[in-house]
C-alpha cells in the first residue's frame, strides 16, 4: 500500500449564509490514526422470541419467507456486526431436575430459530456479539414462581448453564462467529437483573472469564463490557455510567476482552458534536489499557411529548418507541451518530434495533405493545393489518451504505472540520480504497472542494429528502457511479443531508 495513494489534500469548504461566504477548510490526516482493525458498523438483531417456533405466544408467523425478507436486506447492508442478545429460559433451559439442577436441551426448536442468525452471520464474515438479557427469571420473565432458581449474575449454576450453550454452539455447531459475549444486558441500569450492582456484576464476569478459560473457549470468544449506559447515572448504583467502563478497566480488564456501552442520545448533543466528544472521553478508558471499544446498542432518545403523542396515536405501539424511525430525519441523526462514534475511536456500532417484531414491552407478548425501533416490521401484515409497515424506513438509506462501505479491517484516519455547525465527516482506508461519509446536520447548504491524489473514479450517494435514488428493491443506488477526482472541485452537500463517496465496488 502506498501512503500517496490515500493522501488527501485538502478538502475547501465554502459555506453558502443568505448574502455571506464563508470559507472554512477541512483536512484529513491519513497518517493520524483513530482507530485500526475497524470491526464494523451493524444492528441489533434478536431471534423474534414471540413468533419463531410453533410454541411461541404468537406460534411461528416467523415464516421462511419473512426471513428471507431479512436475509435479501441484510445482504445489501452488509452489517459488520450483530448484537444477539436473548434468554437461558426461552431457548436451552428447559427446566429443573429433583435436585434443581439446570436442564439443558440445545436442541429445542427454539436454539434452531437463533442458528438461523448465527448461520447467517457465519456464512457471511459478520462478528456476533451474543448474551442474554439477564439472569434468567429475574428480568422478563418474574412473577412465575421461579426468581430464586438463581441468585444473580454471580450463580455459579448459571455461568455453567451459559459455557455449556456456548460450547455447543461455538465447537459443537462451529459458530466461530461468536466473539464477543454480554453477560447481562445494561447492568447499571435499575431495570436490569443487577439493579445496578457492579459488585455483583463483576463477579458474575470474573466466574465467566474464568470457566471459558477451563473450558478453552477463550480462544473463541471473549467477554464484552460493562454494556453500561454511559449517561445514565443510576443513584443506587456505586458508579455512574461512565463511571462503570472506568471502573471495568481498573478491576476487571484481564478477563474483558473488548470495551462496549450504549446510549440513546439527544438531537442536539449529536448536532452540537457533544455527543462525540463526550464518547471520546468514555473510549479513552480502553485507549488506556490498549484494547477495543464498541456501541453495542445506539438510537436516539424516545422522551418528548410528540414522540410519545405519536406512540398513543399507534393501537400496537409501545411506551418504548422511537416513532422518528418512520422520518426521514432519523436518517441524517443517526449518521451523524455514527460518524461521530468512528471519529471517537469506536471500532464498530450496532444500532438499536433492525425490526419491530423482535420485541414487546417487557418482552410478554402484547401485540399492542411493539417496541417500534426497527428499519421495518417483518409481521406488519400479521400483527397490525398493515402490509406497508413490512417495508423499509427511510433510516435503511443511510445506516446500509455506513455498514456497508466501511468494511472490517478499515483504518479509520483523522479528520479536522472547523467552524462548519452541523457539517461532520469521516474517512476510511481500506487496502487501497477509500470511503468518506459527510453529514450535513444543519439548513444551510454547503459546497465542499476535494482533492484526492488517485485515479480511481468514485461512486456517489446522496441522501436528501425528495432525492434518494434507489432500485426497485428500494435498495441505495449511487447517484454517479464515475465521478473522476477531478469533478469534485465543487460538491454540494444540501442542508439536511448526507453523502458517501467510496471507491469500494461491489
Amino acid at each position: 500500500m502506498k501512503n500517496h495513494l490515500f493522501i488527501i489534500l485538502l478538502i475547501l469548504i465554502v459555506l453558502v449564509s443568505c448574502n455571506s461566504i464563508k470559507q472554512s477548510t477541512i483536512r484529513i490526516y491519513p497518517e493520524q490514526v483513530v482507530s485500526n482493525n475497524f470491526i464494523g458498523n451493524g444492528v441489533q438483531w434478536s431471534a423474534y422470541p414471540h413468533a419463531d417456533t410453533e410454541n411461541a405466544e404468537w406460534g411461528k408467523l416467523m415464516t421462511d419467507e419473512k426471513w428471507q425478507m431479512n436475509f435479501k436486506r441484510l445482504d445489501f447492508m452488509q452489517p459488520k456486526l450483530f448484537r444477539v442478545m436473548d434468554q437461558a429460559n426461552w431457548r436451552y433451559l428447559v427446566g429443573f431436575d429433583a435436585n434443581d439442577n439446570p436442564i439443558l436441551n440445545f436442541n429445542t426448536p427454539e436454539v434452531k430459530a437463533v442458528e438461523k442468525i448465527l448461520e447467517y452471520a457465519q456464512k457471511n464474515n459478520i462478528s456476533v456479539l451474543f448474551g442474554e438479557w439477564g439472569t434468567p427469571y429475574k428480568v422478563h420473565d418474574i412473577n412465575h414462581g421461579l426468581e430464586n432458581k438463581f441468585s444473580g449474575a454471580s450463580d455459579p449454576q448459571w455461568i455453567h448453564c451459559i459455557v455449556e450453550y456456548l460450547d455447543y454452539l461455538v465447537i459443537t455447531k462451529g459458530y466461530t462467529c461468536l466473539k464477543y459475549y454480554n453477560l447481562i444486558n445494561e447492568p447499571n441500569g435499575d431495570w436490569a437483573s443487577t439493579k445496578g450492582d457492579f459488585n455483583e456484576w463483576r463477579d458474575g464476569v470474573k466466574l465467566l472469564s474464568q470457566a471459558l478459560k477451563k473450558k478453552g473457549l477463550d480462544k473463541y470468544i471473549t467477554v464484552a463490557g460493562p454494556d453500561a449506559v454511559t449517561r445514565y447515572d443510576n443513584p443506587q448504583s456505586t458508579y455512574g455510567g461512565a463511571g462503570w467502563v472506568e471502573e471495568s478497566v481498573k478491576q476487571l480488564d484481564s478477563c474483558i476482552g473488548i470495551y462496549e456501552v450504549h446510549d440513546y442520545t439527544r438531537h442536539d448533543w449529536v448536532k452540537n458534536g457533544k455527543f462525540q466528544e463526550f464518547h471520546e472521553s468514555v473510549a479513552q478508558f480502553a485507549k488506556q489499557v490498549n484494547k477495543q471499544i464498541i456501541f453495542g446498542e445506539l438510537g436516539f432518545s424516545k422522551g418528548g411529548k410528540e414522540n410519545q403523542d405519536r406512540i398513543k396515536q399507534d393501537p400496537f405501539t409501545s411506551k418504548d418507541s422511537q416513532m422518528e424511525v418512520y422520518d426521514y430525519s432519523y436518517g441524517i441523526g443517526m449518521a451523524d451518530a455514527v460518524i461521530q462514534t468512528m471519529n471517537a475511536g469506536y471500532s464498530g456500532t450496532a444500532a438499536w434495533a433492525l425490526d419491530d417484531a423482535m420485541h414487546t414491552l417487557d418482552d410478554i407478548a402484547n401485540k399492542n405493545e411493539l417496541k417500534r425501533w426497527g428499519m421495518w416490521n417483518s409481521l406488519g401484515t400479521e400483527i397490525c393489518n398493515n402490509p406497508d409497515d413490512e417495508k423499509m424506513r427511510p433510516w435503511f438509506y443511510t445506516w446500509s451504505l455506513m455498514c456497508r462501505y466501511f468494511p472490517a479491517g478499515s483504518t479509520i484516519v483523522k479528520t479536522d472540520v472547523s467552524d462548519i455547525e452541523g457539517v461532520r465527516l469521516t474517512a476510511a482506508v481500506y487496502k487501497d480504497d477509500f470511503t468518506i461519509a459527510i453529514v450535513n446536520n444543519s439548513e444551510v447548504n454547503t459546497i465542499i472542494s476535494l482533492s484526492i491524489p488517485t485515479k480511481k473514479s468514485l461512486q456517489k450517494y446522496i441522501y436528501k429528502e425528495g432525492n434518494c435514488q434507489v432500485d426497485e428493491n428500494d435498495f441505495p443506488i449511487p447517484l454517479d457511479k464515475n465521478i473522476e477526482v477531478g469533478k469534485l472541485s465543487e460538491l454540494q452537500v444540501p442542508a439536511n443531508s448526507f453523502i458517501l463517496l467510496t471507491t469500494l465496488k461491489y
